[in-house]
Formats: C-alpha cells, sequence, structure tokens
C-alpha cells in the first residue's frame, strides 16, 4: 500500500492475519509431540524389556512351590500349599492336588469369599485372599490366596493350590486366560484318603491298645472315641 503526504511518499507492506504467527504454532506443537515421543519411549524401553510375558506356570507338589516362567526363564518362585491327599485328583471331596497340565480359565475377585474347612474353626471369612484363578481342572479347582500363611510348604487344603496374598498380588498381573499351568505329580507312593463315613466306620471296630516304643514313650490307651475325635479334628 502507498501512502502520499504532502511531502513524502512512502510504502508499508500489507499483513495478512496470522499469515506467520499460523504456521509457527503448528511447528512447535510438532517438535513438541516429537521430542516427547522419543524421550517417553526412552524411559519405557527398559521397563517394557525387563517384563516379558509368561508363557508357563509350573507347581511342584514334592517341594510345595510355584514357578513362572517366560520362555525358560524364571520369572518368580513362590512357596504353596497342596491338598492333604497324594495323587491325582479322582472326584471332588478327596482332598487331592489334580496333577498334569491345565490353562486357566477365569481369574475371580475373591475377597468377599468365605469357607468352612470343616477343622473346627467355623466359617472363615477371606478365605481364599484378593483373588482366585481357577483352573480347567474341573472340581472348582484353582490358585489363591489363604487365611493361613504359615500352612506354605504344607499338605493344608482340600485340593486347591494356596499363595500367600502378597505372593499373590505380585503374581496377578502377569496371569491372563489361557496362560498354561503344569502340576508336578507326586513322588511317593499313594495312599488312599478314606472319607470320614469310612474313618469313622474302622474306628469303631478298633480295641484299646497299647502302644509303647521300647519303653521310650509312656504306655498310652487309645480308646475308639478318643481316637475318633482325634482324626474329625484332622479331616
Amino acid at each position: 500500500m502507498i501512502f502520499t503526504t504532502k511531502n513524502t511518499t512512502f510504502v508499508q507492506p500489507i499483513r495478512r492475519k496470522n499469515s506467520i504467527e499460523l504456521p509457527m504454532r503448528y511447528l512447535l506443537r510438532c517438535c513438541f509431540l516429537t521430542l516427547f515421543c522419543l524421550v517417553g519411549g526412552s524411559l519405557l524401553s527398559p521397563v517394557l524389556a525387563q517384563s516379558p510375558r509368561a508363557t508357563h506356570i509350573v507347581i511342584d507338589k514334592n517341594r510345595m512351590t510355584l514357578t513362572l516362567f517366560a520362555q525358560g526363564d524364571t520369572l518368580m518362585h513362590f512357596p504353596v500349599s497342596c491338598g492333604r491327599g497324594y495323587g491325582h485328583k479322582q472326584m471332588q471331596g478327596d482332598m487331592r492336588t489334580p496333577e498334569g497340565t491345565f490353562r486357566i480359565t477365569q481369574i475371580v475377585e475373591a475377597s468377599a469369599w468365605g469357607h468352612d474347612f470343616h477343622d473346627g474353626l467355623g466359617y472363615i471369612p477371606h478365605a481364599y485372599g484378593p483373588w482366585f484363578i481357577r483352573l480347567s481342572a474341573g472340581n472348582g479347582i484353582g490358585i489363591h490366596g489363604t487365611h493361613d500363611p504359615a500352612s506354605m510348604g504344607l499338605r493344608a487344603s482340600e485340593g486347591c493350590i494356596r499363595l500367600r496374598n502378597e505372593d499373590l498380588l505380585k503374581l496377578r498381573p502377569r496371569l491372563y486366560r489361557g496362560l498354561e499351568v503344569t502340576i508336578l505329580p507326586d513322588s511317593f507312593p499313594l495312599v488312599p484318603v478314606p472319607t470320614l463315613q469310612e474313618v469313622k466306620r474302622q474306628s469303631k471296630q478298633f480295641r484299646p491298645t497299647i502302644i509303647s516304643d521300647l519303653n521310650l514313650f509312656p504306655i498310652t490307651f487309645v480308646q475308639p472315641d478318643s481316637l475318633w475325635q482325634q482324626l474329625e479334628r484332622v479331616y
């Protein structure tokens, strides 16, 4: 645009609104996003590299352990408690932990679950810990927490695999539906676990017995009624 005055003539350029500011604004945004992706990726890559996907769980009933693997590498290792009976599970209620390879079918929030284990303590609230990991073994078998962390390393469950609640919380983020779980068989001779009815019937047939081991222990008379009461507390 040309302006003319009485004594002076000068030219003033026409400036269109946002002709320069608009492209610069988007350019700065693109630079910021690029820098954020580069820095964020460099920070997250070590975390992702240290978190391989779990591929298998192995439960050893002899050593009472649970091990989580990723392509043969050990990710986690915890003590467990399994069923009171030895051998492969035959039916619900036989107190055995199944043997073989199964898959995780369901992951259920179980913090509100309770159970009566028929051990004289009655109904136990929060008996299964925070999660119940259901397996394809059937008969209600799964991996779960416990109200009794002192039972780790012992045969104390009705057939499920118990973990300490804090260990289960560490394991939970690694689990997913379809993950393979192998339960190794017992290496001990199989001992049949009688039902309560069988124990009660056999205990009535017992006669008073003198128990003495080369005078190392005091002589004790075992009566059928007292024996039944002891067995009832165990089973």
